[in-house]
């Protein structure tokens, strides 16, 4: 278990100088030449950013550029997205993901013994709930791709169809799972391409598609090149022909920027939960979850953790829903690809709680202010189009002439960036998907568009 950190005293640090001989600080580090040494008090006067308190990102950030100075990179600065958001994870997350009652979390087969676990999984289900506008929302999905594919079959078992119809603008990963999970079940999946001007699910190509015998529709929210759907009038078009609706959203900070998919008529909600709180951590492990409408309880995968009270009048938590045949009749049981992704689901919790309501908005809305300012400063560049005129929210996709090159100039130059779009969009040559954070800096941006300038028109600015 970690140590809060208490600073020493004068008396205690004089204390340990005469222990070990010598008078003062400067003494201790005489043996470090004058011409490598900086400083210290110099250093933390006047100017310096830590003359004064800071924001955690900043600090961080700082530091870093100090490490930088020792002539080693730390890091590239991230400008890729697509479905892996490099977000900001407080220090005092880590503090409190790293007790060891919640380290060794794991499947609370016995409610009464496993309150703690279960309180856990319980606020953060209630969470998710709140942020998609849904009725109640599960637990343990593997990530947000495997959610999408289990919440694909979960509409084939409440309508009893099997027809899929699925937004070619869904992360193409997310259509691979999909395709792997429903191999061998005769299941008709049909793509519903999106309008080349726009990135956005073409509504009459939907329409033309749509009858009684389609189980559900699948659409991303954002879509994968970072578009705001218009899927309240996509879902209420696939409702019509009794079609159940699914959103899937892969960056959760838009929950605290977007009208929820539960009130613009989602029936069942699969999201990756990886922007709260939990790190990149080079592909995982990540948290996926669906959230649906209470109607269709009962075919939720997962488990569900509900609130009730003990015979003493207590408030007490309880796996109230367990769809795996090791806890019920083999007949009823869902599905059993999931695991119980406790640890995880702490981390989301304590990150939503941390932030609370306006700083999930705020960090949120930072998010599109940085994107846009990006999308602005590569406006106008020579050799620089976009290929969609849509909104977005914190990525978007940009056309770059002699791309591959300017790519690995890029790499080579310290960033990483961004996502190249052609091995999964045969039509989109030259075209990477850009993302900004709350992470980014305007002097990063900046130097960023300025590189692309650079290897674009060769200006001698950077």
């Amino acid at each position: 278990m970690k140590l809060p950190f208490i600073s020493i005293t004068g008396h205690e640090k004089q204390q340990m100088l005469d222990a070990i001989g010598v008078k003062s600080i400067e003494e201790l580090f005489s043996g470090i030449p004058e011409s490598i040494r900086k400083d210290a008090e110099k250093a933390f006067q006047g100017s310096h950013p830590f003359s004064s308190p800071l924001p955690e990102p900043e600090v961080i950030e700082e530091l870093r550029a100090l490490a930088e100075e020792n002539g080693k990179t730390v890091q590239k600065i991230n400008f890729a997205g697509g479905g892996a958001y490099g977000h900001f994870i407080p220090s005092a997350l880590n503090y409190v993901l790293s007790r060891s009652e919640f380290v060794t979390s794991y499947t609370p087969y016995q409610a009464e013994i496993a309150q703690g676990t279960l309180q856990s999984v319980f606020e953060f289900q209630s969470y998710i709930a709140m942020l998609t506008g849904m009725d109640l929302a599960n637990a343990s999905m593997y990530d947000g791709a495997s959610a999408c594919a289990e919440s694909v079959l979960m509409a084939m078992r409440i309508s009893g169809k099997r027809r899929i119809l699925v937004s070619k603008a869904l992360h193409p990963h997310y259509q691979e799972v999909i395709n792997t999970y429903t191999q061998g079940m005769d299941v008709d999946i049909e793509y519903i391409p999106y309008d080349p001007g726009t990135g956005i699910t073409s509504a009459s190509a939907l329409n033309t598609a749509l009858d009684e015998t389609a189980a559900c529709f699948v659409a991303g929210y954002p879509n994968f090149f970072g578009i705001i759907e218009p899927i309240d009038s996509l879902f209420r078009m696939a409702a019509e022909k009794k079609a159940l609706s699914i959103a899937v959203i892969t960056e959760a900070m838009s929950t605290g920027f977007l009208v929820p998919p539960g009130r613009l008529g989602a029936a069942i909600t699969a999201m990756e939960c990886q922007s709260f709180g939990v790190p990149l951590s080079f592909g995982g492990p990540y948290i996926g979850v669906i959230a649906s409408r209470k109607e269709f309880v009962r075919q939720l995968p997962g488990r569900l953790v509900g609130e009730t009270v003990d015979k003493e009048g207590s408030r007490a938590y309880t796996l109230t829903l367990s769809t795996r045949e090791q806890h019920i009749r083999r007949e009823k049981a869902t599905s059993n690809i999931c695991s119980n992704e406790g640890l995880l689901a702490i981390a989301v919790a304590i990150y939503l709680a941390l932030a609370g309501k306006s700083g999930l908005m705020h960090t949120a809305r930072l998010n599109h202010e940085n994107t846009v300012y990006l999308h602005s400063k590569l406006e106008g560049l020579n050799g620089v189009s976009f290929p969609f005129n849509s909104p977005f929210f914190n990525e978007f996709v940009v056309r770059i002439k002699n791309l591959n090159d300017i790519y690995n100039d890029l790499l080579k130059g310290g960033y990483l960036p961004g996502v190249m779009l052609e091995p999964y969009y045969k039509d989109m040559q030259e075209c990477m998907l850009v993302n900004a954070t709350e992470m980014h800096t305007q002097e990063q941006m900046d130097k960023f568009v300025k590189k692309i300038k650079k290897i674009c028109v060769g200006s001698s600015e950077v």
